[in-house]
């Protein structure tokens, strides 16, 4: 709706006026920020630039710009309607790049496109309306015209998630429960020297059927280091190849033995180790100095460790080097109307239980926590992360559990899209601005000025009052400016420490 900032108090008549030297001479950086051709050079390089870097992160940053855009375009189409006079409509925020005026209203962009607005005349009783204008204000109308304006943007988001979803399932399918097949091939690994490719479907181990992912990844750590053969469905013919599994270690047993989680030893003094069974007993038998011979990455090394040394029996993971990818089912457009209205809704649990947490004194605690530990490796801190296997199968993924707690930022979204777009394609996208688009609708509906959902309480609250006393009564603004501020300030707060973080930390998927 309209996002325009409270007023600001007028300046009393009692303070002097301040003395001015004259007007300043505006510089050459003064001329240049103020060229709207500029800003539309400015503009257009970034998207440019995008385009070049990730056509997917490009193509994110059009359709958030387009869901923005439809919020909007709910507020501005319901406000015509209603007789409302609407002064301006923008996509972004700050400096102007361009720009029209058609009737009363001025449509354009602006520089920075973290939002966008719409100016509704009359929005509260702090703003001035011209008195041939004040029967078009916002505040004028009755409760059945300004509530459909203000439940205009989002329940337009919200019709657009639940579309986007219909359209996902219909142009690409169900995701598969049954079937999977390789997304990735981590280079150097087992699944490389045997010839797996993308797109495979492994589909046997050693002739026992594997149905899923995690399947095959229980069967991987069971035979780590030993051979095994895998039956890949390829262009419909199935292909036995046979493979010899990798292994390494957990963080829990490389520290006992001064290394980091990954590495994989593979000589006792000399004498070579091939699984980790192999490792635990050499060790367990091990008097004195012991030199174990391990590999990082590329890399390989020496350490010397005093044996004996007990090991746990489990603290190791098999690596085969792929990474699952997502079969799609076709589903019937009559099926495809109950599975989405089925994402939906649990779309829109998981997002209102999310906003819970989010706004929780703990939830604010931990996302500004974690902005002071970003902060402090910025400064200087060592953070390690490892770079290995996260699954018996050998798919790794960046993602720990406070990046899956964290909200994203604009910026966040756009990264996560793009490595989404290219492991999955428009499927996995179309999925991404569903629960975009719903989000935005939801967290619109809080019930807290500024948002659409304080607009409404306060409408509800007016109307209330109104049929009580017989007489129109309008809520005295100046009062919720305290409120709305601190909303503001918090969700200032929360967006540039989002925006921190998806700086400073991205979110990786791989």
């Amino acid at each position: 709706m309209s996002e325009t900032l409270p007023p600001t108090w007028p300046p009393s008549g009692d303070l002097p006026e301040p003395e001015h030297e004259g007007p300043r001479e505006p510089t050459v950086l003064d001329r240049i920020a103020a060229n709207r051709g500029v800003r539309l050079a400015v503009l257009i390089a970034g998207l440019g630039y995008l385009a070049y870097a990730s056509l997917w992160a490009f193509a994110i940053v059009m359709a958030l710009a387009f869901c923005i855009f439809m919020h909007e375009l709910g507020h501005y189409l319901v406000a015509k309607r209603a007789g409302m006079k609407v002064t301006e409509f923008f996509i972004g925020f700050g400096p102007r790049i361009w720009s029209f005026q058609r009737g009363e209203t001025e449509y354009g962009i602006k520089l920075i496109w973290l939002g966008a607005y719409v100016k509704i005349i009359g929005m509260n009783n702090l703003e001035d309306v011209a008195p041939e204008d004040e029967d078009r204000a916002y505040r004028s109308k009755s409760f059945s015209r300004r509530m459909p304006v203000v439940l205009a943007g989002p329940a337009m988001n919200l019709a657009l998630g639940f579309l986007i979803l219909l359209i996902g399932l219909v142009a690409f399918g169900r995701p598969s429960d049954t079937r999977w097949d390789v997304r990735a091939v981590t280079v150097g690994s087992a699944a490389e020297q045997a010839g797996i490719q993308p797109g495979d479907q492994i589909v046997a181990f050693d002739g026992q059927e594997v149905s899923d992912f995690e399947s095959l990844t229980s069967l991987v750590k069971a035979h780590a280091g030993m051979p095994a053969e895998l039956t890949v469905l390829r262009d419909g013919q199935e292909v036995v190849v046979p493979t010899t599994l990798g292994w390494s270690l957990l963080t829990e047993s490389a520290g006992q033995l001064g290394l980091q989680g990954s590495d994989r030893v593979t000589e006792v003094d000399g004498v070579a180790v091939n699984t980790y069974a192999d490792l635990v007993g050499a060790l367990k038998n091990a008097e004195g100095p012991t030199t174990l011979t391990y590999t990082r990455g590329k890399t390989t090394g020496t350490v010397e460790v005093q044996g004996p040394i007990e090991l746990p029996g489990d603290a190791y993971k098999g690596f085969l080097g792929v990474g699952p990818g997502t079969v799609y089912d076709d589903v019937a457009l009559v099926d495809s109307v109950g599975d989405a209205g089925s994402q939906f809704g649990t779309i829109v649990v998981q997002s209102v239980q999310g906003m819970g947490r989010l706004f929780s004194p703990s939830g604010i605690g931990n996302l500004f926590g974690q902005v002071a530990d970003a902060a402090g490796d910025t400064a200087g801190t060592t953070s390690n992360q490892s770079s290995g296997s996260s699954s018996g199968s050998g798919a790794s993924t960046g993602t720990t559990s406070a990046d899956a707690e964290r909200p994203l930022s604009v910026v966040g979204i756009v990264n996560v899209g793009g490595q989404i777009g290219e492991q999955v394609g428009w499927a996995g996208v179309f999925t991404l601005l569903a629960l975009v688009n719903i989000f935005l609708g939801l967290v619109n509906l809080v019930p807290l000025l500024p948002f659409d959902g304080g607009h409404i309480v306060v409408a509800c609250y007016e109307e209330v009052r109104s049929r009580m006393s017989h007489t129109v009564y309008r809520v005295n603004a100046a009062r919720l400016l305290p409120v709305t501020y601190v909303v503001l300030l918090l969700i200032v707060g929360i967006g540039l420490s989002t925006v921190f973080l998806d700086i400073v930390r991205p979110v990786n998927l791989n």
